[in-house]
């Protein structure tokens, strides 16, 4: 039998990562008084490199590839489109977050803090977290599963687990 409240519970989660991604990438510091952005001039180009950031070797397993496509999608110079995912993203991902959103979610909240670095990356053959470190804002973990084929069953943002 299929937990439904599981199901719907994911998918707020899913959504709810995005708009975290999107405040910790805009890199909100400060009391919020005063605080004023820098301006994105020849000097201070968008496309910075992370600072300090050492990348680390992603593994060839299943899992690893999907990373290492995820990493380039995230810093690639043009936008996803749906069709890019074709074949990758199982059903039960796509019944509780639409190709069309998914995509949305790269290209507006995600992609504007390249370049990522992966900076950790822990994993087996279908299960993965990868930190990232990004241009702006602070590391966030990318979290991925996938079903015995290959295809994406769970794929999440969420602001990186302090170093301990």
């Amino acid at each position: 039998m299929r937990n439904f409240s599981a199901s719907r519970t994911r998918t707020s989660i899913f959504l709810a990562l995005g708009a975290v991604v999107a405040l910790t990438l805009a890199g909100c510091s400060g009391d919020g008084e005063g605080a004023e952005e820098t301006p994105v001039t020849e000097e201070t180009p968008a496309t910075e490199a992370p600072a300090e950031a050492e990348a680390v070797e992603i593994p060839g397993t299943p899992v690893g590839e999907v990373a290492r496509k995820m990493i380039d999608t995230m810093n690639a110079g043009e936008d996803t489109t749906e069709a890019d995912w074709e074949g990758l993203l199982h059903e039960s991902f796509t019944a509780q977050v639409p190709v069309s959103d998914f995509v949305g979610l790269l290209n507006t909240n995600i992609r504007p803090a390249q370049p990522f670095v992966p900076t950790a990356y822990e994993g087996g053959d279908r299960q993965s977290v990868t930190t990232l470190d990004a241009a702006i804002g602070d590391p966030i973990d990318l979290s991925i599963a996938l079903d015995p084929e290959g295809l994406i069953t769970g794929l999440t943002f969420t602001p990186a687990a302090p170093e301990s």
